[in-house]
Order: C-alpha cells, then sequence, then structure tokens
C-alpha cells in the first residue's frame, strides 16, 4: 500500500468522491496494461526515445477499490538500452537503372532519321538522305526511271511528293526537293578515311515494307569505274557488300554517323568484254562538287498566307491588320478578314512568335514549311482568338504553260537551262552542323 499516492489511513473515511477516484485510477491502470500487452516491442522500439531503462518512469499504479478482488498488473515491456536513429538504408553501387527510363539512341539509331525511302506509286524503288539543317534529300539518279511521281517516306513515316531539282549522270547523283514540310534529321559529311584499318564502316539497306535498316558494309579500296556515256569515276569506292538494287542511295557512315559515300551505280571495265554494272560508293568530294553545282532555283517552295496588312498599334493589342486577302489563300480558307479596321482581324502571333510588321510577318512565314498547319494569334471584334493556317505555296501568275512531259526514257534537266550568272556557288549542305 506505500506505492499509492494517498494511504487510507490519512483519510478519515471513503466517500462518494473517493470512490469515483480509485475507480479512475483503476481505468487509466487498466488501459495501460491493455496497451502495454497488445503493442509490440518493434513499435516501441520505433517510436520510443533513445534512453536507457533507469530513465524510463513506470506508470503510477491506481490504488484499488476497498473488497476488489486483487488484480495482476502486467510490466511494461523491456526497451533497449538505446535505440538508433533511424536512416535511409544507402543506395547499392550496383542499383539496376530504371526500366521506364529513356535509352540513349545509338549511332546507326540517329543516322536512320536522316535516311528516307524513295517510292513511286507507294511502291519503294531506292533510298536517300536528307541533308542535315536543308531538308533537301541526295539520291542516286538510276533508281528514278523518268524522275516524275516521285515520293519520299521519312523516319516518321511521313509521304512527301518530291521533285528532281539537279542531277549529274555521270556520278549517278540527284537532288530531290520535298514539296511539303521541312525535315530537319539530316545526316553530315564525315572528314575521316574509310580505309583506315580502325574504321568501323556501316550502310542501310531497305528493309520489309519499305522500312531503311542497318547493314553491314565493307569498302575493299578505290578503283576507277565507268559511269554513264562512258566518263571516268576517278577514285571510286569498291564495295565488298551484296547491294540490292533498291539500296542505291543509301549513305555509308563511318562510327560517328557521319557519310563517308553514298551508293551509286556505275560499270567495272573488262578488257576485251562489256564493262560489268556494280554498285560503288560515291566519295564525299564528288557530292561535295555536285552540291556546290546545284541552281539556285532547285530550293523549296516558300510558304504563302495570301494577306496584305499594315503595322497597327491599338488600344488593346499590336500587330498587322489584315487589309486585303487573297480570295484563294490559305488566310481565305482559314477565315481571316479583312477590311476597315472596325471588322478586320489584326494577327498578333504566329506560332506563338510575336508579329508587329508586315515584314516581321513575312520572315516568320517563311521558316514554316509548304503544308503545315501553324496557330495564329488573332484580335478581332474586341477579342482574342486561336486560328489554324494551313500554308501553302504561291500562285504563279507569271507561270509558262506546261512543257509537254519527258520521254520516259528519258530524265528532265531542270536547272540545266539557267544562266551560268544564276549559278553562284552555294555552302556545302553536307558539311552543315545540326
Amino acid at each position: 500500500m506505500t506505492n499509492f499516492p494517498a494511504s487510507p489511513a490519512k483519510s478519515p473515511a471513503f466517500g462518494h468522491t473517493s470512490g469515483v477516484k480509485n475507480r479512475q485510477r483503476w481505468s487509466i491502470a487498466g488501459c495501460l496494461a491493455a496497451l502495454a500487452l497488445m503493442a509490440p516491442t518493434a513499435v516501441f522500439a520505433q517510436a520510443a526515445p533513445a534512453v536507457a531503462p533507469a530513465d524510463v518512469e513506470a506508470p503510477p499504479v491506481a490504488r484499488p477499490q476497498p473488497n476488489a478482488p486483487p488484480r495482476r498488473v502486467a510490466p511494461p515491456p523491456q526497451l533497449p538500452a538505446a535505440i538508433p536513429p533511424a536512416s535511409t538504408p544507402a543506395a547499392e553501387p550496383n542499383t539496376p537503372a530504371d526500366p521506364n527510363a529513356k535509352k540513349e539512341p545509338s549511332v546507326e539509331e540517329k543516322a536512320l532519321r536522316g535516311v528516307v525511302a524513295i517510292e513511286r506509286a507507294g511502291q519503294p524503288i531506292s533510298l536517300g538522305v536528307t541533308l542535315a539543317g536543308d531538308g533537301r534529300i541526295l539520291a542516286a539518279l538510276s533508281p528514278l526511271g523518268s524522275g516524275n511521281d516521285l515520293e519520299a517516306r521519312f523516319a516518321d513515316g511521313a509521304v512527301v511528293r518530291v521533285k528532281l531539282g539537279h542531277h549529274d549522270r555521270t556520278w549517278d547523283l540527284a537532288l530531290l526537293i520535298p514539296q511539303s514540310g521541312r525535315w530537319t534529321e539530316g545526316l553530315v559529311a564525315s572528314t575521316r578515311d574509310p580505309l583506315r584499318t580502325d574504321a568501323t564502316i556501316r550502310g542501310f539497306a531497305m528493309g520489309p515494307k519499305g522500312k531503311p535498316s542497318v547493314a553491314q558494309m565493307v569498302i575493299r579500296g578505290r578503283k576507277n569505274l565507268l559511269g554513264a556515256d562512258d566518263a571516268t569515276l576517278a577514285n571510286a569506292f569498291e564495295l565488298g557488300s551484296r547491294i540490292s538494287p533498291l539500296d542505291l542511295g543509301a549513305p555509308v557512315i563511318d562510327e560517328d554517323g557521319r557519310v563517308v559515300a553514298l551508293l551509286g551505280r556505275g560499270c567495272s571495265p573488262n578488257e576485251g568484254r562489256p564493262c560489268t554494272p556494280v554498285a560503288f560508293g560515291i566519295p564525299i568530294n564528288a557530292i561535295r562538287s555536285f552540291l556546290r553545282s546545284v541552281p539556285p532555283t532547285a530550293v523549296q517552295p516558300a510558304a504563302w498566307l495570301g494577306i496584305q496588312g499594315s503595322s497597327e498599334v491599338g488600344m488593346f493589342a499590336k500587330g498587322v491588320r489584315v487589309q486585303s486577302i487573297h480570295p484563294d489563300s490559305p488566310a481565305a480558307e482559314a477565315k481571316l478578314k479583312g477590311g476597315d479596321a472596325s471588322v478586320s482581324d489584326m494577327i498578333v502571333a504566329v506560332d506563338g512568335v510575336p508579329v508587329t510588321s508586315p515584314e516581321q510577318l513575312a520572315e516568320v512565314i517563311r521558316t514554316h514549311a509548304v503544308g503545315e498547319k501553324v496557330p495564329f494569334t488573332v484580335f478581332g471584334q474586341g477579342k482574342y482568338r486561336q486560328v489554324t493556317v494551313v500554308l501553302r505555296q504561291a500562285p504563279d501568275p507569271r507561270a509558262a504553260p506546261k512543257a509537254p512531259p519527258a520521254h520516259p526514257a528519258e530524265l528532265p534537266t531542270l536547272g540545266d537551262a539557267a544562266p551560268p550568272t544564276q549559278a553562284r556557288p552555294k555552302a556545302d549542305a553536307l558539311d552543315r552542323r545540326r
């Protein structure tokens, strides 16, 4: 009885108040005992502070009621002498990578983004390579036939109509001009010798359903071959790999994914016998000479909006006020409004780029390609709205009547009749860096 807070000898009597207090003490003691029995030791070990058993104060034992049967109270669980602080487990040195993390594409996979399949009527006929930062396509001339009705299928599956803009019969080279869209993921020229002993050379082949794939490539050395009209192809690359006719025009790349050659078709001379048709690698110096001779007219068509406007700064917006609209233009199809300021639209931004003058508007339009869907921010009738415009090529009112179609056995000679003064040297498109 000495453990109770108050001794019964000091209380003259147990009245109603004393009985209530005793019942409360017994109730508290019973709850503490039940919690001690139900809670596992591990839970306490994690939640309790790091103290020694001597610092743990036992719960007070309540005074029993008179004539109540004795109850056994279970002792509290023993805590360890010291509890180490919780810590986050250190990462293992060989922790596996996140399976959802995006894998870095290989050199070959990056190069495949610049390889296109050349088609006619939906059927693949050869391969080609997009020039980096240019959008035009370098291909082999011999598989193109008449050069008409050609299409290019890009890495994302998009199919674009292309025209033959320039060609070289001797080296079997052709430059194709996409008539819509602008594909920027092209390839650049290599400055490394593909014949060095440590070189790793790869090529590309036409895969199933016209999809290009990576292929092994062996270059044996250099050899003089014969091109069209029996012209000599000096220092052409002799190949040691089997080449399908559908693979002509494909690039040959080094270990950095840069172009060292392009697959073309030539003829291997035989003494006393007709020459043998062979596939060969067109070297970079021949490709550079070809690209420097491209006429200035062999460019992609410029995008056209079809409006006339003027700069205007209003109370709520500033931009280009639409004064008139060509009746058969992308602006007319998008239902832009021209005319008086009270009813006409003001072009505020193109694809998120603010425009405040007709010159700036024209410059922004030129950065987009024919066939591209471009969002316009327009202010009119006291409110802003978004308009999607599909850009097209501008009609040429001075266009001459169409010439008769070329003979099926002949290639068109686009650009050959351009005056020499117009054929100014152009930067090497293959040497452009991304």
